[in-house]
């Protein structure tokens, strides 16, 4: 089967999660909308594609301005947007006590409010085309929450809300969302754009022997993981996908066995499980040999 040639725009396309699916799917035909906060640094990370098939914008999508000018430049280079690839987004490590409101409330403006940002900024144009595709990134943290990282699952339990209430509101015109859960990849997700509370980077956290731990333990596991490849092929099999997208797309065995294994328990039984239990971590979060839930005096 010959697919139509899609336009899509990606936010954070500069490496990750985005810069894999931009390489996807132009390999795969499609053109891209390449959006980016810094593409006077970042653009030659594109390099290797076919310049015909792509626009790079710059894009903070925690900024309305820049939002808009670069959804008007893919607009004027290709005249479309059929898929916006809503990727952009951190993760924001430590104890929810440790976390001061500027912490919060960046996660959150990053993380779920960028992606109403966008979504705003497609719609218009997804609506006169009467079609359009809207993959909004959530996590295995939009289902499943793990010590240390409250603030980042809240962010994606939020836009698990959100985006189920935009497929309904926007399947009148012909547009469908899908909530993308990936887990745990290696990626510079684990690295240089994981941002840690300062209270822990200081070292002066009543949780510091277990915020350390978990966090090295994380790390060390998360480099043993498959690249963005997976998330980047799951994403262009939603673009091209021929028929109503389902609600969400969940990617990796390790999201699939720990959604499964959270559904099949009542809340005290998961509890008891996350409290008593390492496997839930080596299995799911941490990947470690030790429960950072128990913390050591200090």
């Amino acid at each position: 089967m010959v697919l139509e040639q899609q336009v899509t725009l990606i936010t954070g396309a500069s490496r990750g999660f985005g810069l894999a699916a931009a390489e996807e799917l132009i390999a795969r035909g499609h053109l891209v909308i390449a959006t980016m906060r810094n593409p006077d640094r970042d653009r030659d990370n594109l390099s290797n594609l076919d310049p015909a098939a792509y626009e790079i914008a710059q894009c903070d999508v925690t900024d309305p301005a820049s939002i808009e000018g670069a959804v008007s430049a893919g607009l004027k280079r290709f005249g479309r947007v059929d898929a916006l690839f809503n990727n952009a987004g951190y993760g924001l490590y430590g104890p929810v006590e440790d976390m001061s409101d500027d912490e919060v409330t960046r996660q959150m403006d990053t993380n779920f409010i960028g992606q109403i940002r966008m979504a705003r900024a497609v719609l218009p144009a997804m609506r006169d085309q009467h079609h359009g595709k809207i993959i909004n990134v959530s996590s295995l943290a939009g289902r499943i929450v793990a010590p240390m990282m409250g603030l980042y699952a809240a962010s994606k339990w939020a836009v698990e809300a959100m985006s189920e209430a935009l497929r309904y509101e926007v399947s009148r015109w012909n547009v469908d969302v899908t909530i993308l859960e990936p887990g745990m990849y290696a990626s510079d997700w684990q690295t240089t754009n994981l941002d840690v509370a300062q209270a822990v980077r200081e070292g002066r956290s009543p949780y510091q022997e277990s915020a350390e731990h978990a966090l090295n333990t994380f790390r060390t596991r998360a480099a043993t993981r498959p690249g963005s490849r997976s998330v980047a092929t799951a994403v262009a099999d939603i673009v091209e996908l021929e028929q109503q997208l389902p609600m969400r797309w969940p990617v990796g065995e390790d999201t699939i066995q720990t959604i499964r294994l959270r559904e099949a328990m009542t809340d005290q039984e998961w509890e008891a499980r996350v409290r008593g239990d390492t496997k839930i971590y080596r299995g799911a979060f941490f990947h470690g040999v030790e429960n950072p839930m128990e913390d050591k005096p200090r």
